[in-house]
């Protein structure tokens, strides 16, 4: 569950998280996106740093960049 994802990585320290396996594929019985709304909301309420890049889209770990929220654009 995306709540678990977030307390697992306050769990282990983790200084940031990069969820994957979210929004390739609509294969779940929810919403493509509740997946990644859900871990945001969760990440925001406990602090924790989230990287939510768009598909195909570099990152850098060694940098601070902040992500747009690209799927609220996709229908």
């Amino acid at each position: 569950m995306p709540e678990e994802v977030v307390q697992a990585a306050k769990d282990l320290r983790a200084s940031k998280i990069i969820p994957v396996h979210w929004g390739k594929f609509s294969l779940g019985q929810h919403a493509w996106d509740e997946p990644i709304i859900r871990v945001t909301k969760e990440a925001k309420e406990k602090n924790v740093n989230i990287l939510h890049p768009m598909i195909g889209e570099e990152v850098n770990l060694n940098q601070t960049k902040v992500f747009s929220k690209w799927w609220e654009g996709v229908k």
